[in-house]
This record gives C-alpha cells, structure tokens and sequence, in this order.
C-alpha cells in the first residue's frame, strides 16, 4: 500500500470535514482514489474534478506518492 495526500475543495471539504488528509491505497490512480472517496464518505464520484499537479485530469491516470492531488466539487455552469 502507498500513502498519498489529497486536497479537498469546497462542497467535498465540507462532507469530509477536512481540507486535507493523507491515504493509504492499493493501487496509485485516479480510480482509486475515487473507490476511496465513494466508500469513506459516500461521495458520488459524477461531477467531481481531480487535479493532479495543478492540472485537471479527466481520465484515469497513474499517480505518485510525490503527487499534489486535489479534489474538486462540480462546478456549476451559467
């Protein structure tokens, strides 16, 4: 297992309760981190946005330990 830690933003830092916390995962990628997310805190993954690095990512991709990932509410459109 590998320990990450994530950034949590708005609508998702107000259902974990924290800004930030530091996880243990099986597998380094975005879908786990999703998996985690989904069974810690019953937060459905539609809509949420990750950033890796300060960047959007909108597949799965492969993470690193070193990684700054953060989680991000949907954002409204208008």
């Amino acid at each position: 297992m590998a320990t990450i830690n994530i950034k949590y933003f708005g609508e998702i830092a107000e259902k974990t309760g924290k800004s930030s916390e530091a996880i243990a995962i099986e597998k380094l990628n975005t879908t786990s981190i999703l998996k985690f997310l989904k069974q810690q805190y019953a937060i459905a993954d539609k809509g949420i946005q990750i950033a890796i690095n300060q960047e959007l990512v909108t597949e799965e991709i492969a993470v690193l330990e070193s990684d700054e990932i953060a989680i991000l509410s949907p954002f409204a459109g208008g």
